[in-house]
Order: C-alpha cells, then sequence, then structure tokens
C-alpha cells in the first residue's frame, strides 16, 4: 500500500473509532454508531438511510414502542409505518424515566457517531440530553434534532404532523379536488418523507465534513423546512405572478376514464395537439389557430374536457394507450399498487425487495438509488420488534445475564415477545 493510501486509510480510521476496517465501498457508514431515539416518519426515515448504508442504528423505544406502531395497517407493533421506516436497525426499550434506563442512554450516546432526536422543544434538555449536554462528553457527536416547525418561534413548541404542515406551509391550498375545489391532502406523507430525506443528507455530510476536522456538529431540521424545499418552484411561481393563475402553460394534462380503467395523458408540447385531435376523432381543431397554444386550448378547457372524456370512454386503456405511444403524447395508465407490483418494468428494474417480516408476512420495500439492494431475509433486512436486541445491546455495554435479568425484572428495559411463526 502507497504511503498516501496508507494515510488516508489511518485518518478514516481515525475519525471513525468504531471502523474497524477501511471504508466500505457497498457499506460505507459500516462502523458508525447511529442512536436513534425517534418517532414516527422523518426522524426514522433519516436512520433508515443510514442504515442502508451500512451503520448500526440502535432505536431508542418506550416499553410500548414508537407510535408508528400503533398506526397504519399492522399487528404486535409491525405496523406499515414501522415497517417502512425501521429496516436494519437494532431496538433497545427503555425507560428514561428510570435513573438506570437515563444511564443506559448516556452510555450509548458516549459512544455514538450520530444522535437523532424529534421530541418537542425543552424535553431532551429536560431527560439530560439536550446537545450541549451531550456534547459535554462527546464532543465529535452529530446530533440531529427533527421538529415540526423550528426550535424558535411562536410554534416552537407545537406538535406537528404530515398533514398539519400540509395545510400550514400551503400544500393543500394548491391540491385542490376537481369536484369540489377544496384543499386536500396527499396521503402519503409527502412531507414527513422528504424532510427525513434532507436530514439524512445533511448527517451524512457532517459525517463526512468530521473526517478532516474532527468536530461534531449540531443539526436543527424541521418539517417545516422539509414542507418549503418540496415546493420551492411552486413559492417562487406565486411570487413572481402574484399569486394569480399563469394563463399558458400545456394543455390538457388530464386523466381520463376509459372502457376499462384510467389513464393520465399529458400534451406537453404544442405539436402533440394535432396528434390528439385526430385521436378523439376532432381532426379540424388541429387547424384552428385559436388551440395552436396552450394558453387558448385552456380557454376552450371544459369543451375540450368534455368530448376527450367521451371518446376516452368509448375503448379499453390499452388502445388509447397504444395509439398515444405511436405518436409521442405522454401517458401512462393508472396503476393500483397491485398492478405496480406486478408491472414488468417494476420487475425488470428490481424496484422492490419483498422479504418475510415478523408478524406482518412478506412485504416490498423499494431499492432506492445509492444503497445497496436489499437482500431478502438477510439481517440489514428486517425490521426489529420493540425491545428485540435489548439483551444483545446490553451485553455490548458489559451488562452480565444478572443485571440484565435485574433490569428486566425492575422495568427499566423490555422486550415484546416474539409472534408465533
Amino acid at each position: 500500500m502507497a504511503a498516501s493510501e496508507k494515510a488516508r486509510v489511518g485518518s478514516i480510521l481515525y475519525h471513525y473509532p468504531n471502523r474497524k476496517k477501511p471504508m466500505s465501498h457497498d457499506f460505507p457508514l459500516e462502523g458508525i454508531r447511529v442512536v436513534d431515539a425517534s418517532q414516527g416518519i422523518a426522524g426514522p426515515s433519516a436512520g433508515m438511510m443510514l442504515a442502508r448504508y451500512g451503520a448500526d442504528v440502535i432505536k431508542i423505544e418506550p416499553q410500548a414502542g414508537d407510535w408508528s406502531r400503533g398506526i397504519t395497517a399492522g399487528k404486535d407493533g409491525m405496523t406499515a409505518m414501522a415497517l417502512a421506516n425501521n429496516v436494519g436497525k437494532r431496538s433497545i426499550a427503555l425507560d428514561l424515566k428510570h435513573a438506570e434506563g437515563s444511564d443506559l442512554l448516556h452510555r450509548l450516546t458516549k459512544r455514538a457517531d450520530v444522535f437523532i432526536e424529534n421530541f418537542r422543544t425543552g424535553v431532551m434538555e429536560r431527560l439530560g440530553f439536550a446537545y450541549p449536554q451531550v456534547r459535554a462528553y462527546n464532543p465529535k457527536v452529530i446530533y440531529l434534532s427533527v421538529t415540526g416547525f423550528g426550535q424558535v418561534g411562536p410554534m416552537q413548541s407545537q406538535p406537528a404532523t404530515d398533514a398539519i404542515l400540509q395545510a400550514f406551509a400551503g400544500m393543500m391550498s394548491i391540491n385542490k379536488g376537481k369536484q369540489d375545489g377544496a384543499p386536500h391532502r396527499l396521503e402519503c406523507w409527502p412531507i414527513d418523507v422528504f424532510s427525513g430525506q434532507l436530514a439524512f443528507q445533511a448527517v451524512s455530510m457532517a459525517l463526512y465534513a468530521r473526517r478532516d476536522s474532527g468536530r461534531g456538529r449540531y443539526i436543527d431540521a424541521s418539517l417545516l423546512q422539509g414542507a418549503t424545499a418540496l415546493q420551492t418552484v411552486r413559492m417562487i411561481e406565486h411570487v413572481m405572478t402574484g399569486g394569480a393563475a399563469i394563463p399558458g402553460g400545456s394543455f390538457p394534462i388530464a386523466t381520463f376514464h376509459t372502457a376499462d380503467g384510467l389513464v393520465n395523458v399529458s400534451v406537453l408540447k404544442d405539436h402533440l395537439w394535432p396528434p390528439f385531435c385526430r385521436m378523439i376523432g376532432r381532426p379540424e381543431w388541429a387547424d384552428d389557430p385559436a388551440l395552436a397554444t396552450g394558453a387558448g386550448r385552456r380557454a376552450r378547457g371544459e369543451e375540450i374536457l368534455r368530448v376527450a372524456s367521451e371518446a376516452f370512454a368509448t375503448k379499453p386503456s390499452e388502445h388509447w394507450c397504444a395509439q398515444m405511444r405511436e405518436t409521442g403524447i405522454l401517458n401512462e395508465r393508472v396503476n393500483s399498487y397491485t398492478d405496480l407490483f406486478a408491472h414488468p418494468q417494476t420487475e425488470a428494474t428490481q424496484v422492490f425487495t419483498w422479504s418475510e417480516q415478523s408478524a406482518a408476512g412478506r412485504v416490498p420495500h423499494p431499492n432506492i438509488p445509492g444503497p445497496q439492494p436489499l437482500v431478502a431475509d438477510a439481517p440489514r433486512s428486517k425490521v426489529p420488534r420493540i425491545g428485540e436486541h435489548t439483551r444483545e445491546i446490553l451485553a455490548e455495554l458489559g451488562l452480565d445475564a444478572d443485571a440484565t435479568r435485574r433490569l428486566f425484572v425492575q422495568g427499566v428495559v423490555f422486550e415484546a415477545a416474539a409472534s408465533p411463526a
């Protein structure tokens, strides 16, 4: 090994003292210790991403578990929300109000590279684990704090959910139902998920910077930040137009009922308008100069949509999709999740890994850009039960069987029983 390469490896091992070997290309965060005391989606999803890149993520839970274990479909704490955001972690269940439970968390955070929490402002300080308190004994820690509205201001202590932020940050105002004109929420937690990804990105960059600086960092992340970042284009557009509706733009971009389902159609460019006209049986519209632009078509939008809807309803989806593919009109069937799972494109690109999870059965996990694809039923693809690794983690902290047994008897630590096969 060349001198420069030895220096590089030595630097990596020095700044990541938990690492036993040089950085892995497939799992570059292997050897990084993460203590994840967050609940819900945003904080846990950031921890899940760190685990996907190889970090050892220890999830701190109360006896009842992360509150996401009681939301969405599932049983025995293995709900869809918990399964989505805790892949590859280890779980220890602690009573942090008990002095010995607090001491165990202290011992875990003392050797952690990353600490994640998403409690309301002031809670971690009362528990003794705010950033200044943790930094005092672990100056290299990357401390991620996730809140709804931020650490300061009149709403700093107000609880928040994805739906609340969709309302507060204006997202609902731009997502109005076509039938009732009322604001609606997107039901896939986009703000929570996106905020978690931004938080993961910030932690990753802080770890990267720490290689040279050796310094830890406090990262203040909020759902409000995620909500606004997600809508940057629309917010800039709002300011540029004074909030007025933009008269131009492509048209039609709509979803139509067919004889056997739904298709989404996007006449994105003006040159696609003539073939669209011929397809729906109105070739004369192609030569009408008043309809040559998106703005002109939008002015007669009600008529165009009515005629197109009548045409699309006469034949099955594949008939229309085949025609539009030939002419370059963007289109796709509106799939159910069942359709998506079985689609040849999804299978060819291995979008999902399916794995057996305790009490949940076989479930899909998306394989996202960057980390190695999950391997069905491998340890990194598993989601822990509440406190499943409590005994294992206590042993790593040096507790023997008698000490561990005493902590269980005293209600300091917990573990959920394994579900029957």
